[in-house]
């Protein structure tokens, strides 16, 4: 008798960061709540309630205040000069350490950090959810090309705004014929990805924003994140449910469909901006784009809907809607929009964001 596992293909899920992840929890921790100790290189991220014990323990409630208050944003030279304490002392506080990488530096203003997701247990993990996401976006490339290009969006039910029909591509399953729209119709029920593996804070880095215009300059932000470090193995189960695809949908296809997006992403987007000096030589091949940092076009599907003509032409008109002073109205002068590609640093080296390579095994 056939059952339900019989449908089961379960394969192993390794990606490997080919440039500095990051996916965000939501949480940012303020320049002045976090320790960065310019001889180590390393950042100190506390317990909250350990630190503020730590405070008490000494009386040193109302120099912190002044020091929250004040224009000094360093917590490393408080604690040493102002305080006079050692690494030994406040070391019981510190909750987490990571490298600053080229993120920070002591010549600088240090920067807000934004936080990668956590479970309970306070480790580091990719959820499912997200890589889950970044194949929807592949696979609905792949489908909206074969179709064909589209001469515009269509209305939204509701509001103002216009939307690609996801749901001509993957509400295929006709299990609900009243409700077309409706999630048990999609074909992506027969795609599951767990989260990951927990990994190590010391597969951690922080990364800086970097934006790079069309002619290869390329200009540092005020925007730091955790992120993972290039070579960090990121271990998951997918799983693909055959009594719900029914074979439209295999590893091999899947892979194909990756590939596709890569070539794609290459030859409408990236190619239209020149190459920074010190950009790391890496070759979009079996690749995904993950998490935040990686842009508009890794996301979007208005180029291959439209085509690369008209999709200019939208994406120009959505820029300038969401971004009125960054002037986006030259993007189709210059025959590429969104404007900037995003970078971050590792080591001496410049790297597209949230870039994995992918194996299916």
């Amino acid at each position: 008798m056939t059952t339900a596992a019989d449908f089961l293909q379960v394969y192993d899920l390794k990606l490997t960061a080919m440039a500095p992840l990051f996916i965000g929890n939501g949480h940012t921790i303020l320049k002045k709540s976090y320790l960065y100790n310019p001889k180590s290189g390393k950042i100190s991220i506390f317990d909250e309630e350990k630190f503020f014990a730590l405070l008490f323990q000494r009386n040193l409630f109302d120099p912190f205040e002044r020091f929250m208050l004040g224009r000094q944003n360093s917590l490393f030279t408080f604690l040493t000069q102002d305080c006079h304490m050692t690494e030994r002392d406040w070391a019981p506080a510190v909750r987490y350490c990571l490298d600053a990488g080229a993120a920070l530096d002591a010549r600088h203003s240090l920067s807000d950090i934004q936080c990668f997701i956590r479970n309970t247990a306070g480790q580091i993990y990719v959820p499912g959810s997200s890589v889950k996401g970044a194949l929807r976006t592949v696979l609905l490339q792949q489908m909206i090309r074969q179709d064909g290009e589209h001469s515009k969006l269509t209305p939204a039910p509701k509001g103002k705004y216009e939307v690609i029909p996801e749901e001509n591509y993957l509400h295929t399953l006709k299990l609900n014929l009243k409700k077309p729209d409706d999630a048990v119709n999609s074909i992506m029920r027969g795609i599951q990805v767990s989260d990951s593996l927990p990994i190590s804070d010391e597969n951690v880095t922080l990364a800086a924003k970097w934006d790079a215009q069309t002619n290869g300059e390329i200009k540092k932000l005020n925007v730091c994140r955790e992120s993972l470090r290039l070579g960090t193995e990121i271990r998951m189960k997918l799983t693909l449910d055959q009594s719900v695809l029914k074979g439209a949908l295999t590893k091999e296809s899947l892979m194909k469909a990756i590939n596709e997006f890569d070539d794609y992403y290459w030859d409408t987007y990236l190619m239209k901006f020149d190459q920074p000096v010190g950009e790391a030589d890496i070759v979009c091949k079996n690749c995904l784009f993950l998490g935040g940092g990686t842009g508009f076009f890794s996301k979007s599907l208005v180029y291959p809907y439209l085509g690369a003509e008209r999709g200019l032409k939208k994406t120009v008109e959505i820029m300038q809607s969401a971004f009125q002073n960054h002037h986006h109205e030259r993007d189709e002068y210059k025959g590429v929009s969104p404007h900037t590609l995003k970078y971050t640093q590792y080591g001496k080296a410049f790297y597209l964001m949230g870039m994995c390579g992918v194996e299916i095994r």
